[in-house]
């Protein structure tokens, strides 16, 4: 059983519903992230467009670790204290961690702070959606309009709850690369994100150097296929089916294996479907490859 925070997921009615409500104090995350062949700049969009009343940006490439060679690596415990709390945020808002493409980026900005110890974290299903029918802000962004960036410290959990957080939600290269040596990776089900097309090597990746293909053993599931044609996440019941349907599993039926590994390029989207499982089973012992 996983008893660190938990992600929930929640549709625009309800969102705009907690925005209005008078309990803790809501704090909308705009953490629009686009892969590196993409034209567009999710920071610019942000200060220039649309966004939530009162968002603040959380850029992926920023908050992470700073000397890996790897992008958005999860960040050193206290660096990612400090960059939230350049952010105005304090450890007992209310998040609402939404992307523009509506579930792309957002679930895995959403999981970081779960991740490090922040309660409270809800991503919004989705903001296409919520957009269409609640207003948003427009225009260019001044500073002194966003009541959430008051420079405030950012005090989260402590090292040690940190470093079981991790451990259990988190694989790392060399756990992984033992596992694929040893033949050992059946001992968990292993789920690639990315499109059919990369993890069989038929397209290139969108990163410069890096080579397609799949490690031995993972199943591919593009992220694509837990959400709908609205690009909102399916129903537990078509989730439930899906999985049936594709792989055999029964996520009510106590797990044969001792749990599961979620992977794609560089560990985004392979947080939709750890949170598609959970919407399934949040029983599920999941853990992210942050390195893919």
């Amino acid at each position: 059983m996983v008893n660190s925070p938990r992600v929930k997921l929640l549709n625009a009615d309800y969102a705009r519903r907690l925005i209005q409500s008078p309990g803790p104090r809501v704090v909308p995350v705009d953490a629009t992230w686009y892969m590196p062949n993409s034209p567009k700049n999710a920071k610019t969009q942000f200060a220039q467009e649309d966004r939530i009343k009162n968002s603040t940006f959380f850029d992926l490439d920023s908050v992470c670790c700073r000397t890996s060679k790897y992008p958005h690596m999860l960040p050193p415990h206290r660096l990612f204290d400090k960059e939230v709390g350049k952010l105005g945020i304090k450890p007992d808002d209310l998040l609402l961690v939404y992307d523009r493409q509506g579930i792309f980026s957002a679930p895995r900005a959403a999981w970081t702070f779960a991740l490090y110890g922040h309660h409270n974290v809800y991503l919004v299903d989705h903001y296409p959606q919520y957009k269409e029918k609640y207003p948003v802000e427009t225009g260019p962004i001044r500073e002194s309009s966003n009541e959430a960036k008051d420079e405030s410290a950012y005090n989260g959990i402590d090292n040690t709850e940190f470093g079981k957080n991790y451990r259990e939600q988190v694989i790392e290269f060399d756990e992984l690369a033992d596992l694929v040596v040893s033949r050992n990776l059946d001992e968990y089900y292993v789920f690639d994100a990315r499109s059919a097309d990369r993890f069989h090597g038929k397209a290139p990746e969108p990163r410069k150097g890096l080579s397609s293909g799949h490690i031995p053993g993972a199943l591919n599931l593009p992220f694509t296929k837990v959400l709908n044609e609205s690009g909102q996440y399916k129903t537990k019941e078509e989730l439930t089916e899906l999985f049936k349907n594709e792989f055999g599993l029964d996520w009510n039926q106590p797990l044969d294996r001792k749990g599961v590994i979620v992977m794609c390029g560089t560990g985004v989207t392979a947080v939709i479907l750890r949170l598609a499982i959970e919407k399934v089973n949040s029983e599920v012992p999941i853990r992210v490859y942050d390195g893919a």
